[in-house]
């Protein structure tokens, strides 16, 4: 019987890991195949560990090679950059049928995103245009268009319509689904502490995350746990 496939969207480096790190490295345990597709390659971005800005190719090589090595200490499959802006994202048709093409390709039967219904926009980080433009994106990619033959994306890549089983997003305000991470936690820090040219502080950023997850597993009785709101998509 084939592994269970899951894809996960994201629109930078290390926001994955992030997002589900813990719950990424939890999943290949239990033998599942996770493919990280992310939306664009973060060449936007600074080497803050350097403290230097860096032409646009250069700090997407740096970060798409970052976050492969996150990815291969998670277990992830493989590592899919879309090739959008950084900066720069938007929810078109274009970048809709682009998501519509990848699901057909690696049929999963999980996806696992960031929310799009919850936007507080009490956070910069969390609700970075970027962001939201790759939740929106996803969302109307995976309901109707990925699962209906009649929806031809531009450009085709001739494959079959597929309809993923269900969605976890994450950074959500209302999560109804909680991830026990408390054996993969530490993997969850190695993983976001690859990610090299994004930090200054690296203690700082085990110690934070390792306090979030602590919280929300006191939610379920556990000592680590990530957090989503869990949707079944229409069949």
């Amino acid at each position: 019987m084939a592994n269970e496939v899951v894809a996960v969207f994201g629109a930078h480096p290390d926001d994955l890991d992030w997002a589900c790190g813990g719950t990424t490295a939890a999943w290949v345990r239990d033998g599942k195949e996770i493919y990280f597709v992310l939306t664009t390659s973060g060449e936007s971005g600074e080497d803050h560990q350097r403290g230097l800005t860096l032409p646009a190719a250069e700090i997407a090589e740096i970060r798409e090679a970052e976050q492969r090595l996150a990815a291969n200490i998670l277990g992830v499959k493989d590592v899919i950059f879309l090739g959008q802006p950084d900066g720069r994202v938007e929810p078109t048709l274009a970048f809709r049928d682009q998501i519509v093409n990848v699901l057909r390709r690696l049929r999963p039967q999980t996806v696992v995103s960031m929310d799009p219904g919850s936007w507080t926009f009490d956070n910069f980080y969390i609700y970075h245009p970027d962001h939201r433009a790759t939740a929106l994106a996803v969302y109307d990619a995976l309901y109707p268009a990925a699962g209906n033959p009649c929806y031809v994306p531009q450009p085709d890549a001739g494959l079959p319509a597929h309809k993923v089983r269900e969605v976890y997003f994450s950074g959500t305000e209302q999560p109804n689904t909680y991830v026990d991470i408390t054996e993969t936690l530490e993997l969850k820090v190695q993983a976001l502490l690859s990610h090299h040219s994004q930090l200054t502080e690296p203690e700082e950023i085990a110690r934070y995350v390792r306090q979030m997850a602590g919280q929300r597993g006191e939610q379920i009785g556990c000592r680590y746990a990530e957090a989503f709101r869990r949707m079944e998509v229409p069949q």
